[in-house]
């Protein structure tokens, strides 16, 4: 429950405020937790409480996925649905989520029962209205009736409409109010499911979210483990760039000479996840389950590195990294996942990607360097520590130099469908003739000057 708890407190923290609205005058906590106040205060069971002051977490969901609001500025059409079934995924007990979800349907059933009704709704309501269907048919009106749990649903709605008082809510925290509803939210939160393989997971991803990560072939996750800090991801990469090469003779460490015409300094370690403990945990756990979510499939590791971009630190070239992993032998296809152990800016070097690329296969490239006259439009990836950037193999990307006197360090996670084989091994052979031959990696697309090891 944890688990669960946390993914829904940082979504109300991030996306619940004045800034993301749905047409309304107060922000969506106000509007939920006046919803749970009116559900509570008619004597509702848990299930309809919790129920209320979770019902427009689709909205948030929407938002955190970065898709553009829809319904006129109004929020997102399937918010209903797509939140009670993310309530349901998370471990709630099936009534929560199929009650959170019935008020957009209610809405319409009050309408066609009562035109008069329409005229009470919000602007905002009204608004929506039009993209939900408008008033049901009758054969639609007669299916609710005839689901006993329906004047339940109709209750809730009336706890919605009138939740739209702007002041009562005002200033209130999100931490007081999962405190105020914690009780109703232990009990309807199910012991059965925290065993399912959905529910034990790390973080869920949302049906928006892999929506996006379709569409654009990357997908930002941010802080998906608080206890990825900052101060402990820095701990982690240190341990790396100090790595004792007799105690870990297979990780493989180079250095550049940066453009800044400093000493040469560490610009990569690779080869470390599945020896050293703390990245191990890291990788095997939290972020190769992100990648069997977006994939749909089991995930295995296929090589792991941590950029290392110091002051002057080069950038690299517009490339894909299909064409770098001998992707005619080793899987067909990769995910890869930035773990950023900096804020990454546009100064010190940000991961630039062309969104919605990754489904026309390779572009026209000189070992591996996508050709210029290849037409990209470009988006910066600002992440700060503990965010997690996922992006597939196809999609174009690049960087820039670090302009900074700071570090901006960021590891590297890849993986391909575990069903196609484990080549992680494979590819470190493989890499290792690259490396013979004074180059970075098996495309030649690193900006800055590779110094021989010693």
């Amino acid at each position: 429950m944890e688990v669960a708890l946390q993914r829904l407190r940082s979504l109300f923290e991030a996306f619940g405020g004045g800034a993301y609205t749905i047409g309304e005058a107060m922000s969506i906590t106000q509007h939920s937790a006046q919803a749970a106040q009116l559900a509570r205060a008619a004597g509702e069971r848990d299930a309809a409480v919790v129920a209320a002051l979770f019902h427009d977490v689709g909205h948030l969901l929407g938002f955190e996925a970065g898709l553009p609001a829809e319904m006129d500025g109004c929020g997102f059409e399937a918010h209903d649905s797509s939140g009670g079934a993310f309530l349901t995924q998370l471990g709630f007990e099936e009534d929560v989520g199929w009650l959170a979800a019935q008020h957009v349907r209610a809405k319409r059933y009050r309408v066609a029962v009562d035109p008069a009704y329409a005229n009470k709704l919000s602007e905002a309501s009204k608004t929506t209205l039009r993209f939900q269907g408008g008033p049901m048919s009758p054969a639609e009106v007669a299916a609710c009736d005839a689901d006993p749990r329906w004047p339940e649903a109709l209750r809730l709605r009336s706890y919605d409409e009138g939740a739209k008082e702007e002041e009562p809510y005002k200033g209130f925290s999100i931490d007081a109010i999962f405190e105020e509803y914690m009780p109703a939210i232990e009990r309807t939160f199910s012991p059965k499911k925290t065993t399912t393989t959905t529910t034990t997971r790390p973080y869920v991803l949302s049906a928006e979210q892999l929506r996006k990560w379709d569409e654009d072939g990357f997908l930002v996750v941010r802080r998906p483990d608080p206890s990825l800090t900052a101060e402990r991801l820095g701990e982690m990469a240190e341990f790396l760039a100090t790595v004792d090469r007799e105690a870990y003779p297979m990780c493989l460490v180079h250095r550049e000479r940066p453009l800044n015409g400093g000493p040469p300094q560490i610009c990569r370690v690779e080869n470390f996840c599945k020896h050293e403990p703390r990245w191990r945990d890291l990788c095997l756990g939290l972020v190769q389950d992100l990648v069997s979510q977006v994939t749909r499939r089991p995930a295995v590791l296929f090589k792991d590195k941590i950029n290392f971009k110091g002051p002057g630190g080069g950038g690299f070239l517009c490339h894909q990294d299909a064409t770098a992993y001998a992707t005619d032998k080793l899987a067909t296809r990769h995910v890869s996942a930035l773990v950023a152990v900096d804020a990454a800016t546009v100064e010190n070097g940000a991961l630039q990607i062309s969104p919605g690329r990754h489904n026309e296969g390779i572009f026209p490239n000189d070992r591996g360097v996508v050709r210029d006259d290849v037409d990209l439009d470009f988006s910066h990836v600002l992440v700060d520590p503990g965010d997690v950037v996922l992006f597939d193999s196809y999609l174009p990307h690049k960087s820039d130099a670090n302009t900074t006197d700071t570090w901006r360090r960021s590891a590297f996670l890849t993986f391909n469908s575990a069903d196609e084989g484990d080549f992680h091994e494979a590819y470190y052979a493989k890499k290792a003739e690259v490396i013979q031959q004074g180059a970075i990696s098996i495309n030649l697309d690193f900006g800055g000057t590779i110094v021989p090891d010693e």
